[in-house]
Formats: structure tokens, sequence, C-alpha cells
């Protein structure tokens, strides 16, 4: 992994772990960092490795995998190919492949925003 798609997976990380319910002492024993290091982790002075990954995710009921799909969701829509092509060419993959939705360009998107905040704000009075 280069250095930018380490950046991208480790601010993942980081929004999953401001995002955890419970303890941060409780959070850093799942991920088996030590106690008060959760800031090193994200910032890059501790090293992420896999366990650190599989931890948080099982604390948080989540598939590990979806770090890397929300960190490198470009390279999931545009790979050639899947690894289970590589490991058994011959069985079917484990889940269906889903098509990247389409995307929306920036003046519709900045419409959808508009209308959800009018709608949301007429809601209030």
């Amino acid at each position: 992994m280069d250095d930018k798609d380490t950046k991208a997976v480790l601010a993942v990380v980081q929004r999953a772990v401001e995002a955890a319910p419970g303890r941060k002492h409780d959070l850093e024993s799942a991920m088996g960092i030590g106690h008060g290091r959760l800031i090193d982790l994200v910032n890059g002075q501790l090293e992420l490795r896999s366990r650190h990954l599989t931890g948080l995710a099982r604390y948080l009921e989540v598939p590990a995998s979806d770090f890397y799909r929300l960190a490198l969701g470009d390279t999931e829509r545009t790979a050639r190919r899947r690894l289970e092509e590589w490991i058994d060419p011959h069985s079917a993959p484990p889940f269906p492949r889903r098509d990247a939705a389409p995307a929306v360009p920036d003046d519709r998107l900045r419409a959808l925003i508009r209308e959800e905040i009018a709608a949301a704000l007429s809601a209030k009075r």
C-alpha cells in the first residue's frame, strides 16, 4: 500500500474510532494496542497492523473489509479482477459483486442537498 492509501485507511480508522461506542480503554483493548495509544495510531506514529483493524472491526461488529472498501473505493470500483479469481477461479464468489452507483453530477447533488435542507427547515416550522 502506498502512503496515500495508508493515509486513507487511517482516516477511516480515525472516523470509526471517533464513532465507536463505549470507553476508549475498551476499544484499545479490543484493538490490541496500549492504553492511551489511539492518538499515536491515527496520526501514524504507531504502525497500523491487521490485528488493529480486525480488533476494531470485531468491536464495532462490522466486516474488516469495510475499512478498505471505504478508504479505497476507487480501487474497488475500477479493479478488473477479484481475488477469488486468482485463488480459485472455479468457485463462485462468496457474495455477488455490486457495481458502484453512478456518480451524481455536482449541480444535481447541490440541488438535492438544498431540497433536503429546505424540507427539514419547513418541517420545523
